[in-house]
């Protein structure tokens, strides 16, 4: 069975013609009905009283801190972290890898990463030690010490054996 072609667009209005078709007159309006329902209110108070007092608050209880109770499920209880110094630790672990480095620039010269972790482990180090004087027992501070000391080795490693290297006449 074939339909009949259809055209795809519909048929335009000639040029000058009016572009909408004229309308009739509005549609009477009905009568406007209040919006809000009318209902009665309860009676107002008197302007001289705005309130009615309620009395006192009752007293407090005191405050306990229970660290996890059993009536609420969702609560989970946070372990108690204690206070770390990252800086140190940081200085100590870029210490002993400027160091391992440094010792490479007797043979290549890949060793200067271990000035770079050299200095980082001296900044640690130096930014450690000042974290451990605000931490209790001056938690960290050797660790920081011991990065700036490990800082410090890898650059004289490294400038000593560059020195070497200079003065050694290469084959």
């Amino acid at each position: 069975m074939m339909y009949p072609p259809q055209d795809a667009y519909p048929p335009q209005q000639p040029f000058g013609a009016a572009p909408y078709s004229p309308q009739g007159p509005y549609p009477p309006q009905q009568p406007s009905v209040p919006y809000f329902p009318q209902a009665s209110y309860p009676p107002q108070q008197p302007s001289g009283m705005a309130y009615s007092p309620q009395g006192a608050y009752p007293p407090q209880q005191a405050f306990e801190a229970v660290p996890y109770s059993p009536q609420d499920p969702f609560m989970v209880p946070q372990p108690y972290e204690a206070p770390r110094n990252l800086r140190a630790k940081r200085a100590i672990i870029n210490g002993f890898v400027s160091l391992i480095l440094s010792v490479f620039t007797l043979v290549t010269l890949a060793g200067f990463a271990g000035l770079i972790t050299g200095t980082l482990a001296i900044v640690y180090g130096f930014m450690g030690l000042s974290t451990a004087k605000q931490l209790p027992g001056d938690m960290g501070r050797r660790q920081a010490i011991i990065g700036i000391v490990l800082g410090f080795v890898a650059w004289f490693v490294v400038i000593l054996s560059l020195i070497v290297r200079a003065a050694t006449p290469s084959v």
